[in-house]
């Protein structure tokens, strides 16, 4: 199995090795990620920039780096840098959770599936949901407390296995062009599961705060959606949520796993 792997917080996240490890023993691996965090960047493309790509080493492994977005990675993976055409794009693992509506259509993480997806290949997002105080660290001092990468290591591995056993036994997995948007919980409940959810109909408030003449990202968020098959109140029990995302046709199933 050939296959791509991006992300939208770039090289420097700690959670983008552990894709690399989960990854490698399932194919061939090519990396095409961006030179520096992308959050929030969505499906964007860059028309007016020219692109500039690098070839680095993470640890024992080559990876390129693009000075774009996740979904100009995705573009520029598939048709340039891949030796041979991916089966499936894997777009992560993302630093805290995409759930909900606005944060599916707002991030790169989806978008560069979604880029995928338009090429007629099938990609899984992969996001993690953090406590507040560790993602705050690490959005403000890029830093991550070695004892939570240790644990969030361990746990992700396990988590993964069953998710991609789950993926890869469906018969049409690699003949549709869908993404499978997948969101991990800090602290698995005991008797975790992994469920097939819908986008829930979260939205966010202003995403700027006031400071002086300038306006800096400051999110406000919404009540959250409780519906019990919402991947957000899925992801807050504890399991695994994930959510099939077709955008052929713009619809979204729990399609049985």
């Amino acid at each position: 199995m050939n296959i791509l792997l991006t992300n939208d917080d770039s090289h420097a996240s700690p959670l983008f090795r552990f894709a690399i490890d989960i990854l490698k023993p399932l194919g061939q691996v090519t990396i095409v990620v961006p030179k520096e965090e992308q959050s929030w960047t969505g499906k964007s493309m860059s028309r007016f920039k020219p692109l500039i790509i690098d070839e680095i080493r993470l640890q024992d492994d080559t990876a390129y780096c693009l000075d774009g977005t996740p979904a100009d990675c995705a573009n520029v993976g598939v048709y340039h840098t891949c030796e041979q055409r991916p089966d499936l794009v894997v777009s992560g693992i993302n630093i805290g959770l995409n759930t909900g509506l606005s944060f599916f259509f707002s991030s790169g993480t989806i978008g560069a599936c979604l880029e995928a997806n338009i090429a007629g290949i099938p990609a899984i997002a992969l996001s993690q949901s953090l406590e507040r105080g560790v993602f705050q660290n690490w959005t403000e001092n890029r830093q991550m407390p070695e004892d939570t990468v240790a644990r969030l290591r361990e746990q992700t591995t396990e988590l993964l296995d069953h998710v991609f056993e789950k993926l890869f036994a469906r018969e049409d997995f690699f003949s549709q062009p869908v993404t499978w948007n997948v969101n991990l919980p800090y602290t698995p409940a005991p008797d975790w599961e992994i469920v097939p959810t819908v986008l829930g109909q979260t939205m966010y408030g202003s995403c700027f705060n006031k400071v002086g003449d300038q306006f800096r990202h400051g999110l406000g968020l919404t009540d959250p959606d409780s519906r019990e098959n919402a991947d957000g109140e899925v992801l807050r029990q504890g399991h695994v949520s994930v959510t099939c995302i077709d955008m052929r046709t713009f619809a979204q199933t729990t399609m049985p796993l």
